[in-house]
């Protein structure tokens, strides 16, 4: 298969992936509502992968991809034995500590909810992740393994496969009434991803020769480094939705579904611009081009700017008409919606701030300066601790702390990349502050004057297309992107 079409069929299967994981959140909306039953179904639904991205697969790849590509086939194989014997070992032990300790991890995740809520996520939670958890942990490794075999189609369509899993539990507990159902999903759906990334992983591998058992030091040292880097972000969903969470039942499940919908976007659109931009940007640093290098940093940075205050704006304008369609169904009231609707605002609000952050973590770990992100995101792990300690208890104290998360870390990481590379990009600077101040205008103004939602949809599409115009005409890597269709679209014409 030429690299095109893998390309092609890895985006295909990471939107369809991330649309079904959307999905998921609609079947727990429209059957349980904003109610305790909901939060105590995204605690257990979303603990697993959460914990095994926290702990394991946001890192692992950036350990062992490097060791692996272009090695020979007899190497990959005993490098992904090695790695897959660890996570065993290592998730075998969590999943028991998680089985001891589930009631004390729920009120931590989820802690408004209720006692008789809280003990049967805690029951639920405890059975999934004893499999959930190993399975998850050695599906990261065949994802890993895939990766450096450039066989990318392969690690989504794994996920395709899980959010199917769960997908089936719900609708199977929402029928029956028998809440345990959803963590039969979670098993199912863990196991059937753990064989199809096995099966796939090694489809073209011998067998592991007789070697040594585990990794060497080496390979966990940068693996700790790498965990520190990556697993910080995941905590910021975990604290932001226990915030919310504190505000009473439901209020987890209004971050949950103001951040799928916002947010699904512009991490969809990154993963085409990374793989536009990074190529250029690897050459211009394998060639010793600094000046290039730092001209492509200076443009990728100013078209995610651009493209993440678009997708928010139009966002925030069709946002009541999304939710409707989405949530507008079963147990979701008109109240209930409005919330998830004035969430998802404020989610769309810290797509630039998200935006900057992808970009500037990705340069930094070009230039192998995980200490940096390190830094960065601890910095805003601290913010968000202290906002959330400072503000009092409310509907909008996660949504406030999540914000000034991604405020610090985009702060910190500029500053250490401006300092790395001697450039402060005061221009983009300008362009990040502008594109803050212009939409939390447009939020406080669409609050006050809503429009009928039908119209929202409209309106958003009409800005959506224009904008993409414009960006297409006048922005460099915009450009680049239609001329490279355009040419495509020639050649296949002749």
């Amino acid at each position: 298969m030429s690299m095109l079409r893998i390309f092609s069929l890895s985006l295909l299967l990471l939107a369809a992936s991330r649309l079904l994981g959307l999905v998921r959140d609609v079947v727990v909306a429209t059957q349980f509502g904003l109610s305790g039953h909901a939060d105590a179904a995204l605690v257990v639904l979303s603990f697993p992968d959460l914990a095994v991205s926290l702990l394991w697969g946001a890192a692992i790849p950036a350990v062992m991809v490097p060791r692996m590509a272009g090695r020979d086939t007899a190497h990959i194989a005993a490098e992904g034995a090695r790695w897959s014997r660890l996570a065993a070992l290592l998730f075998i032990l969590a999943g028991m500590i998680v089985w001891w300790g589930r009631l004390a991890i729920v009120h931590l995740l989820a802690p408004g909810l209720n006692a008789p809520e809280a003990a049967l996520a805690a029951q639920t939670l405890g059975w999934s992740a004893l499999v959930a958890l190993p399975a998850g942990a050695v599906a990261m490794v065949g994802n890993a393994m895939l990766q450096a075999q450039g066989r990318l189609q392969w690690q989504y369509t794994g996920q395709v496969v899980f959010n199917l899993g769960l997908i089936g539990g719900l609708i199977v507990a929402a029928q029956t009434g028998q809440f345990a159902w959803v963590a039969g999903g979670v098993v199912i759906a863990a196991l059937a991803r753990l064989l199809l990334m096995r099966r796939a992983s090694r489809a073209a591998l011998p067998a592991a020769a007789p070697g040594r058992t585990w990794p060497d030091a080496a390979s966990l040292h940068s693996l700790g480094l790498a965990l520190a880097a990556s697993g910080l972000t995941v905590l910021y969903t975990l604290a932001a939705r226990a915030l919310m969470s504190d505000a009473g039942p439901g209020q987890l499940g209004v971050f949950q579904y103001a951040q799928r919908v916002g947010e699904l976007p512009l991490h969809t659109v990154f993963a085409v611009a990374s793989a536009l931009a990074l190529a250029r940007l690897s050459a211009a640093e394998s060639q010793g081009d600094s000046a290039r290098a730092q001209l492509e940093t200076r443009q990728w940075l100013r078209a995610m700017l651009w493209l993440s205050a678009l997708i928010a704006l139009a966002g925030m304008v069709a946002a009541p008409g999304v939710i409707r369609l989405l949530f507008g169904w079963g147990r979701m009231t008109a109240e209930a919606q409005q919330q998830v609707t004035e969430a998802m605002r404020w989610i769309l609000l810290l797509l630039p701030l998200q935006a900057a952050q992808l970009v500037l973590a990705t340069r930094l770990n070009s230039h192998r300066r995980i200490a940096d992100q390190v830094l960065g995101y601890g910095a805003g792990l601290a913010a968000l601790a202290l906002v959330g300690a400072l503000l009092p208890v409310t509907s909008w104290r996660g949504l406030a702390a999540y914000g000034a998360a991604w405020g610090a870390a985009t702060a910190v990481l500029w500053w250490r990349l401006a300092r790395h590379q001697a450039d402060a990009q005061w221009r983009n600077a300008a362009v990040l502050l502008a594109a803050l101040l212009v939409l939390a205008a447009a939020g406080a103004a669409l609050r006050l004057m809503p429009l009928p939602w039908a119209l929202d949809l409209a309106l958003a599409a009409v800005l959506l297309a224009a904008g993409v115009w414009a960006l297409l005409r006048f922005d460099p890597l915009g450009r680049l992107v239609r001329d490279r269709y355009t040419s495509r679209r020639l050649r296949r014409a002749a």
